[in-house]
Protein backbone atom coordinates (compact mmCIF):
# COMPACT_ATOMS: atom_id res chain seq x y z
CA UNK A 1 0.00 0.00 0.00
CA UNK A 2 1.39 3.38 -0.97
CA UNK A 3 0.71 6.22 1.47
CA UNK A 4 2.07 9.72 1.74
CA UNK A 5 5.11 9.94 3.98
CA UNK A 6 4.50 11.93 7.16
CA UNK A 7 7.24 13.75 9.03
CA UNK A 8 6.65 14.73 12.65
CA UNK A 9 8.73 17.66 13.91
CA UNK A 10 8.69 19.11 17.43
CA UNK A 11 8.43 22.88 16.92
CA UNK A 12 7.75 23.92 20.53
CA UNK A 13 8.40 22.35 23.91
CA UNK A 14 11.31 20.65 25.68
CA UNK A 15 12.10 18.41 22.70
CA UNK A 16 12.10 21.12 20.04
CA UNK A 17 14.08 20.12 16.96
CA UNK A 18 13.29 16.40 17.20
CA UNK A 19 12.21 15.11 13.82
CA UNK A 20 11.04 11.63 12.80
CA UNK A 21 9.43 10.01 9.75
CA UNK A 22 6.33 7.88 10.33
CA UNK A 23 7.04 4.59 8.58
CA UNK A 24 4.27 2.30 9.87
CA UNK A 25 0.45 2.29 9.83
CA UNK A 26 0.14 3.25 13.52
CA UNK A 27 2.48 5.60 15.38
CA UNK A 28 2.20 6.64 19.04
CA UNK A 29 3.46 9.90 20.53
CA UNK A 30 3.85 10.18 24.31
CA UNK A 31 6.24 10.06 27.24
CA UNK A 32 6.00 6.30 27.91
CA UNK A 33 8.68 3.78 27.00
CA UNK A 34 6.47 2.21 24.34
CA UNK A 35 5.90 5.44 22.41
CA UNK A 36 7.32 5.60 18.88
CA UNK A 37 8.12 9.28 19.45
CA UNK A 38 9.02 9.62 23.12
CA UNK A 39 8.82 13.12 24.55
CA UNK A 40 10.14 14.50 27.84
CA UNK A 41 7.35 17.05 28.37
CA UNK A 42 5.66 16.41 31.75
CA UNK A 43 2.38 17.80 30.39
CA UNK A 44 2.22 15.04 27.74
CA UNK A 45 0.61 11.72 28.68
CA UNK A 46 2.42 8.39 28.42
CA UNK A 47 0.41 7.45 25.34
CA UNK A 48 -0.96 10.81 24.29
CA UNK A 49 -1.92 10.60 20.64
CA UNK A 50 -1.93 7.95 17.94
CA UNK A 51 -1.26 8.73 14.27
CA UNK A 52 -2.80 6.33 11.75
CA UNK A 53 -1.67 6.37 8.13
CA UNK A 54 -4.09 5.57 5.33
CA UNK A 55 -4.46 6.33 1.66
CA UNK A 56 -7.02 8.99 2.58
CA UNK A 57 -4.59 10.91 4.82
CA UNK A 58 -3.45 10.81 8.43
CA UNK A 59 -5.86 10.16 11.27
CA UNK A 60 -5.04 11.85 14.58
CA UNK A 61 -6.65 10.17 17.59
CA UNK A 62 -6.24 11.29 21.18
CA UNK A 63 -5.63 8.32 23.49
CA UNK A 64 -7.54 9.71 26.45
CA UNK A 65 -4.77 12.12 27.38
CA UNK A 66 -4.95 14.37 30.44
CA UNK A 67 -4.32 17.69 28.66
CA UNK A 68 -5.86 16.88 25.31
CA UNK A 69 -4.84 17.20 21.67
CA UNK A 70 -5.49 20.59 20.10
CA UNK A 71 -5.60 21.93 16.52
CA UNK A 72 -6.02 25.69 16.03
CA UNK A 73 -7.30 26.03 19.58
CA UNK A 74 -9.94 23.31 19.26
CA UNK A 75 -9.66 20.12 21.28
CA UNK A 76 -9.93 17.08 18.99
CA UNK A 77 -10.39 13.43 19.81
CA UNK A 78 -10.41 11.85 16.37
CA UNK A 79 -9.85 13.71 13.11
CA UNK A 80 -8.70 12.87 9.57
CA UNK A 81 -6.15 15.29 8.11
CA UNK A 82 -5.41 15.62 4.42
CA UNK A 83 -2.91 18.48 4.63
CA UNK A 84 -0.02 19.51 6.87
CA UNK A 85 -0.97 20.98 10.25
CA UNK A 86 0.42 21.71 13.72
CA UNK A 87 -1.05 19.91 16.72
CA UNK A 88 -0.51 20.77 20.39
CA UNK A 89 -0.04 18.26 23.19
CA UNK A 90 0.37 19.90 26.58
CA UNK A 91 3.29 22.33 26.23
CA UNK A 92 4.55 20.64 23.05
CA UNK A 93 3.63 21.50 19.47
CA UNK A 94 4.17 19.02 16.65
CA UNK A 95 4.23 19.97 12.98
CA UNK A 96 2.81 17.13 10.90
CA UNK A 97 4.16 17.42 7.36
CA UNK A 98 2.31 15.31 4.79
CA UNK A 99 4.97 14.92 2.12
CA UNK A 100 4.57 14.57 -1.62
CA UNK A 101 6.78 11.47 -1.48
CA UNK A 102 5.10 8.15 -0.73
CA UNK A 103 5.99 5.10 1.34
CA UNK A 104 5.33 1.51 0.37
CA UNK A 105 3.94 -0.26 3.47
CA UNK A 106 4.08 -4.03 2.92
CA UNK A 107 0.65 -5.63 3.07
CA UNK A 108 -0.14 -9.33 3.10
CA UNK A 109 -2.11 -10.35 -0.01
CA UNK A 110 -4.59 -12.23 2.18
CA UNK A 111 -7.13 -10.75 4.59
CA UNK A 112 -6.54 -13.57 7.06
CA UNK A 113 -3.67 -15.14 8.96
CA UNK A 114 -4.57 -18.48 10.42
CA UNK A 115 -7.99 -17.89 11.96
CA UNK A 116 -7.38 -14.15 12.44
CA UNK A 117 -9.33 -11.99 9.99
CA UNK A 118 -8.80 -8.37 8.99
CA UNK A 119 -8.86 -6.52 5.69
CA UNK A 120 -7.70 -3.16 7.03
CA UNK A 121 -4.27 -1.88 6.09
CA UNK A 122 -3.14 -2.09 9.72
CA UNK A 123 -4.04 -5.79 9.99
CA UNK A 124 -2.66 -6.74 6.59
CA UNK A 125 0.61 -4.99 7.49
CA UNK A 126 0.65 -7.01 10.73
CA UNK A 127 -0.02 -10.21 8.78
CA UNK A 128 2.88 -9.38 6.43
CA UNK A 129 5.31 -9.03 9.36
CA UNK A 130 4.16 -12.30 10.95
CA UNK A 131 4.30 -14.15 7.62
CA UNK A 132 7.97 -13.18 7.34
CA UNK A 133 8.73 -14.15 10.94
CA UNK A 134 6.79 -17.44 11.04
CA UNK A 135 9.18 -19.72 9.06
CA UNK A 136 12.10 -18.90 11.38
CA UNK A 137 12.41 -20.07 14.98
CA UNK A 138 12.76 -16.62 16.55
CA UNK A 139 10.59 -15.71 19.51
CA UNK A 140 7.65 -13.42 18.78
CA UNK A 141 6.06 -11.00 21.24
CA UNK A 142 2.49 -9.97 20.41
CA UNK A 143 1.27 -6.90 22.27
CA UNK A 144 -2.26 -5.54 22.31
CA UNK A 145 -5.34 -4.87 24.36
CA UNK A 146 -7.40 -7.73 25.75
CA UNK A 147 -9.72 -9.28 23.22
CA UNK A 148 -7.80 -8.30 20.08
CA UNK A 149 -7.10 -11.90 19.02
CA UNK A 150 -3.50 -12.38 20.12
CA UNK A 151 -3.87 -16.15 20.55
CA UNK A 152 -5.31 -16.49 17.04
CA UNK A 153 -2.26 -14.69 15.67
CA UNK A 154 0.08 -16.87 17.73
CA UNK A 155 -1.61 -19.96 16.33
CA UNK A 156 -1.25 -18.45 12.86
CA UNK A 157 2.52 -18.16 13.44
CA UNK A 158 2.52 -21.86 14.37
CA UNK A 159 0.52 -22.84 11.25
CA UNK A 160 2.84 -20.86 8.96
CA UNK A 161 6.00 -22.44 10.43
CA UNK A 162 7.79 -25.72 9.89
CA UNK A 163 6.38 -26.78 13.26
CA UNK A 164 2.78 -26.80 12.02
CA UNK A 165 2.67 -30.60 12.34
CA UNK A 166 3.70 -30.44 15.99
CA UNK A 167 1.69 -29.46 19.07
CA UNK A 168 0.48 -25.95 19.85
CA UNK A 169 0.25 -25.54 23.64
CA UNK A 170 -1.21 -22.42 25.24
CA UNK A 171 -0.58 -21.35 28.84
CA UNK A 172 -2.25 -18.30 30.41
CA UNK A 173 0.34 -17.00 32.86
CA UNK A 174 -2.21 -14.68 34.44
CA UNK A 175 -4.84 -17.34 35.13
CA UNK A 176 -2.70 -19.87 37.02
CA UNK A 177 -1.85 -19.29 40.71
CA UNK A 178 1.80 -18.32 41.13
CA UNK A 179 2.55 -21.35 43.33
CA UNK A 180 1.36 -23.70 40.55
CA UNK A 181 2.75 -21.93 37.51
CA UNK A 182 6.28 -23.35 37.76
CA UNK A 183 4.88 -26.88 37.69
CA UNK A 184 2.56 -25.99 34.78
CA UNK A 185 5.51 -24.75 32.74
CA UNK A 186 8.33 -27.10 33.69
CA UNK A 187 6.55 -30.11 35.21
CA UNK A 188 7.38 -31.81 38.50
CA UNK A 189 8.65 -35.08 39.85
CA UNK A 190 6.75 -37.29 42.23
CA UNK A 191 7.09 -36.01 45.79
CA UNK A 192 8.27 -32.57 44.67
CA UNK A 193 5.74 -30.96 47.00
CA UNK A 194 2.85 -31.94 49.23
CA UNK A 195 0.20 -33.62 47.11
CA UNK A 196 2.54 -34.44 44.20
CA UNK A 197 1.78 -38.16 44.27
CA UNK A 198 2.79 -38.60 40.63
CA UNK A 199 5.13 -36.95 38.15
CA UNK A 200 3.70 -34.40 35.75
CA UNK A 201 4.92 -33.29 32.32
CA UNK A 202 4.94 -29.51 31.96
CA UNK A 203 3.97 -27.30 29.03
CA UNK A 204 7.52 -27.10 27.64
CA UNK A 205 7.70 -30.88 27.21
CA UNK A 206 4.10 -31.07 25.99
CA UNK A 207 5.00 -28.58 23.23
CA UNK A 208 8.22 -30.39 22.22
CA UNK A 209 8.59 -30.18 18.45
CA UNK A 210 5.94 -27.49 18.26
CA UNK A 211 5.03 -24.06 19.64
CA UNK A 212 4.46 -22.92 23.21
CA UNK A 213 2.22 -19.87 23.49
CA UNK A 214 2.71 -17.93 26.73
CA UNK A 215 -0.29 -15.64 27.09
CA UNK A 216 -0.22 -12.71 29.54
CA UNK A 217 3.54 -13.13 29.89
CA UNK A 218 3.65 -9.81 31.75
CA UNK A 219 1.98 -11.54 34.72
CA UNK A 220 4.81 -14.08 35.10
CA UNK A 221 6.12 -13.82 38.69
CA UNK A 222 9.50 -12.15 38.88
CA UNK A 223 11.07 -15.15 40.63
CA UNK A 224 10.12 -17.44 37.72
CA UNK A 225 11.52 -15.15 35.04
CA UNK A 226 15.18 -16.29 35.39
CA UNK A 227 14.10 -19.91 34.96
CA UNK A 228 12.15 -19.07 31.82
CA UNK A 229 15.11 -17.09 30.47
CA UNK A 230 17.42 -20.05 31.04
CA UNK A 231 14.98 -22.39 29.28
CA UNK A 232 14.92 -20.07 26.26
CA UNK A 233 18.67 -19.62 26.10
CA UNK A 234 19.83 -23.16 26.96
CA UNK A 235 16.85 -25.06 25.48
CA UNK A 236 16.81 -27.08 28.65
CA UNK A 237 14.43 -27.34 31.59
CA UNK A 238 14.61 -28.83 35.07
CA UNK A 239 11.26 -30.13 36.41
CA UNK A 240 10.31 -29.06 39.92
CA UNK A 241 11.96 -31.48 42.35
CA UNK A 242 14.15 -32.96 39.63
CA UNK A 243 17.93 -33.32 39.66
CA UNK A 244 18.70 -33.53 35.94
CA UNK A 245 17.92 -31.29 32.98
CA UNK A 246 15.89 -32.25 29.93
CA UNK A 247 16.46 -30.93 26.41
CA UNK A 248 13.55 -29.23 24.68
CA UNK A 249 12.85 -28.21 21.10
CA UNK A 250 10.17 -25.53 21.37
CA UNK A 251 9.37 -22.28 19.59
CA UNK A 252 8.05 -19.55 21.91
CA UNK A 253 5.36 -17.01 21.05
CA UNK A 254 4.33 -14.72 23.91
CA UNK A 255 1.56 -12.18 24.30
CA UNK A 256 0.71 -9.39 26.72
CA UNK A 257 -1.69 -6.49 27.17
CA UNK A 258 0.99 -4.64 29.15
CA UNK A 259 3.86 -2.51 27.89
CA UNK A 260 6.78 -4.76 28.80
CA UNK A 261 9.35 -2.14 27.84
CA UNK A 262 7.88 0.15 30.50
CA UNK A 263 7.61 -2.72 33.00
CA UNK A 264 11.26 -3.61 32.51
CA UNK A 265 12.30 -0.01 33.22
CA UNK A 266 10.33 -0.16 36.46
CA UNK A 267 12.05 -3.46 37.28
CA UNK A 268 8.70 -5.27 37.22
CA UNK A 269 9.91 -7.45 34.34
CA UNK A 270 13.46 -8.59 33.64
CA UNK A 271 14.97 -6.53 30.87
CA UNK A 272 17.07 -9.48 29.60
CA UNK A 273 13.96 -11.66 29.34
CA UNK A 274 12.11 -8.86 27.54
CA UNK A 275 14.78 -8.62 24.85
CA UNK A 276 14.88 -12.41 24.56
CA UNK A 277 11.13 -12.52 23.95
CA UNK A 278 10.83 -9.44 21.72
CA UNK A 279 13.06 -10.56 18.84
CA UNK A 280 10.04 -9.87 16.64
CA UNK A 281 7.59 -7.53 18.37
CA UNK A 282 4.21 -6.60 16.92
CA UNK A 283 1.24 -4.68 18.27
CA UNK A 284 -2.32 -5.66 17.39
CA UNK A 285 -4.41 -2.53 16.77
CA UNK A 286 -7.62 -2.27 18.80
CA UNK A 287 -10.86 -2.69 16.89
CA UNK A 288 -11.73 1.00 17.28
CA UNK A 289 -8.64 1.84 15.19
CA UNK A 290 -9.79 -0.29 12.27
CA UNK A 291 -13.49 0.38 11.95
CA UNK A 292 -13.47 -0.96 8.38
CA UNK A 293 -12.97 -4.44 9.87
CA UNK A 294 -16.05 -4.36 12.13
CA UNK A 295 -18.80 -5.39 9.68
CA UNK A 296 -16.70 -8.00 7.78
CA UNK A 297 -15.71 -9.49 11.14
CA UNK A 298 -19.34 -9.55 12.29
CA UNK A 299 -20.51 -11.42 9.20
CA UNK A 300 -17.49 -13.74 9.37
CA UNK A 301 -18.39 -14.66 12.95
CA UNK A 302 -22.00 -15.37 11.99
CA UNK A 303 -20.93 -17.65 9.15
CA UNK A 304 -18.14 -19.43 11.00
CA UNK A 305 -19.70 -19.87 14.43
CA UNK A 306 -23.41 -20.03 13.67
CA UNK A 307 -23.62 -21.40 10.15
CA UNK A 308 -25.31 -18.34 8.61
CA UNK A 309 -25.14 -18.74 4.85
CA UNK A 310 -26.55 -15.27 4.26
CA UNK A 311 -24.95 -13.02 6.86
CA UNK A 312 -26.31 -9.66 5.69
CA UNK A 313 -26.84 -7.42 8.71
CA UNK A 314 -29.91 -5.18 9.11
CA UNK A 315 -28.94 -1.56 8.27
CA UNK A 316 -29.75 -0.25 11.78
CA UNK A 317 -27.64 -2.94 13.41
CA UNK A 318 -24.78 -2.35 10.98
CA UNK A 319 -24.87 1.37 11.83
CA UNK A 320 -24.76 0.64 15.56
CA UNK A 321 -21.89 -1.84 15.20
CA UNK A 322 -19.92 0.69 13.16
CA UNK A 323 -20.54 3.51 15.67
CA UNK A 324 -19.59 1.55 18.77
CA UNK A 325 -16.04 1.92 20.19
CA UNK A 326 -15.65 -1.77 21.20
CA UNK A 327 -13.67 -1.51 24.45
CA UNK A 328 -13.67 -5.33 24.58
CA UNK A 329 -12.43 -5.53 20.98
CA UNK A 330 -13.08 -8.65 18.88
CA UNK A 331 -14.03 -10.70 21.94
CA UNK A 332 -16.86 -8.27 22.69
CA UNK A 333 -17.95 -8.26 19.03
CA UNK A 334 -18.14 -12.04 19.12
CA UNK A 335 -20.26 -11.85 22.28
CA UNK A 336 -22.68 -9.45 20.57
CA UNK A 337 -22.91 -11.58 17.42
CA UNK A 338 -23.57 -14.69 19.54
CA UNK A 339 -26.51 -12.84 21.09
CA UNK A 340 -27.72 -11.65 17.70
CA UNK A 341 -27.72 -15.21 16.38
CA UNK A 342 -30.01 -16.22 19.24
CA UNK A 343 -32.05 -13.11 20.08
CA UNK A 344 -32.19 -11.12 16.85
CA UNK A 345 -31.39 -7.45 16.38
CA UNK A 346 -32.95 -5.96 19.53
CA UNK A 347 -30.35 -3.36 20.58
CA UNK A 348 -31.29 -3.52 24.25
CA UNK A 349 -30.66 -7.26 24.25
CA UNK A 350 -27.42 -7.15 22.23
CA UNK A 351 -25.41 -4.56 24.11
CA UNK A 352 -24.46 -4.34 27.76
CA UNK A 353 -25.02 -0.81 29.02
CA UNK A 354 -25.93 2.02 26.67
CA UNK A 355 -26.94 1.29 23.10
CA UNK A 356 -24.42 2.81 20.67
CA UNK A 357 -25.65 5.37 18.20
CA UNK A 358 -24.12 6.70 15.03
CA UNK A 359 -21.93 9.71 15.84
CA UNK A 360 -23.27 13.03 14.63
CA UNK A 361 -21.08 14.49 11.85
CA UNK A 362 -19.52 17.74 13.05
CA UNK A 363 -17.86 19.16 9.99
CA UNK A 364 -18.90 17.28 6.85
CA UNK A 365 -21.43 19.97 5.84
CA UNK A 366 -19.04 22.79 6.83
CA UNK A 367 -16.07 21.80 4.69
CA UNK A 368 -17.00 24.35 2.00
CA UNK A 369 -16.54 27.22 4.48
CA UNK A 370 -13.30 28.95 5.51
CA UNK A 371 -11.96 27.59 8.80
CA UNK A 372 -12.90 30.52 11.08
CA UNK A 373 -16.39 30.76 9.59
CA UNK A 374 -16.93 27.00 9.94
CA UNK A 375 -15.69 27.12 13.52
CA UNK A 376 -18.21 29.86 14.38
CA UNK A 377 -21.08 27.91 12.84
CA UNK A 378 -20.09 24.80 14.82
CA UNK A 379 -19.86 26.88 18.03
CA UNK A 380 -23.31 28.38 17.42
CA UNK A 381 -24.79 24.91 16.98
CA UNK A 382 -23.13 23.69 20.16
CA UNK A 383 -24.39 26.63 22.22
CA UNK A 384 -27.95 26.14 20.91
CA UNK A 385 -28.04 22.65 22.42
CA UNK A 386 -25.79 23.20 25.44
CA UNK A 387 -27.26 26.38 26.93
CA UNK A 388 -30.92 25.25 27.04
CA UNK A 389 -29.84 21.90 28.53
CA UNK A 390 -27.89 23.62 31.34
CA UNK A 391 -30.76 26.04 31.97
CA UNK A 392 -33.15 23.12 32.31
CA UNK A 393 -30.85 21.45 34.85
CA UNK A 394 -30.72 24.75 36.78
CA UNK A 395 -34.49 25.19 36.84
CA UNK A 396 -34.13 28.14 34.41
CA UNK A 397 -32.22 30.12 37.05
CA UNK A 398 -29.44 31.89 35.14
CA UNK A 399 -27.12 32.33 38.14
CA UNK A 400 -27.31 28.61 38.91
CA UNK A 401 -26.87 27.70 35.24
CA UNK A 402 -23.71 29.82 35.04
CA UNK A 403 -22.36 28.02 38.11
CA UNK A 404 -23.07 24.62 36.54
CA UNK A 405 -21.36 25.72 33.30
CA UNK A 406 -18.48 27.15 35.35
CA UNK A 407 -18.58 30.49 33.52
CA UNK A 408 -19.39 33.99 34.69
CA UNK A 409 -23.02 35.11 34.83
CA UNK A 410 -22.33 37.85 32.25
CA UNK A 411 -20.76 35.34 29.84
CA UNK A 412 -23.74 33.03 30.22
CA UNK A 413 -26.13 35.94 29.53
CA UNK A 414 -24.18 36.68 26.34
CA UNK A 415 -24.62 33.06 25.22
CA UNK A 416 -28.36 33.32 25.78
CA UNK A 417 -28.52 36.56 23.79
CA UNK A 418 -26.52 35.03 20.92
CA UNK A 419 -28.89 32.08 20.75
CA UNK A 420 -31.94 34.38 20.71
CA UNK A 421 -30.51 36.64 18.01
CA UNK A 422 -29.44 33.68 15.87
CA UNK A 423 -32.86 32.11 16.25
CA UNK A 424 -34.55 35.35 15.11
CA UNK A 425 -32.18 35.51 12.16
CA UNK A 426 -33.01 31.92 11.18
CA UNK A 427 -36.70 32.75 11.10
Amino acid sequence: MRVHAVTVEVVAGPDVGTRIVVDRPAFVVGTGEGADLRLTDDTVSRQHVRLLLSQAGIRVRDEGSTNGTWIHGIRVTDVLLTSSVTITLGSTSLALHIDAATLDLPLAPSESFGDAVGGSAAMRHLFAVLERAAPSDVTVLIEGESGTGKELLAHGVHLHSDRAGGPFVAIDCGAIPANLLESELFGHERGAFTGADRARVGAFEQANGGTLFLDEIGELPIDLQPKLLRALEMRQIRPLGGHGVRSINVRIVAATNRNLADASKRQEFRVDLYYRLAVVRVTVPPLRDRSEDILPLATHLLRRLHGFEEATLPPDLAAMLSAYKWPGNVRELRNVMDRYAVLGANPAALFDGSVPTRPTPVAEDLSHLPYHEARQVALDRFERSYVPAVLERAGNIVVRAAELAQVGRTSFHRMIQRIRSNHIGDD
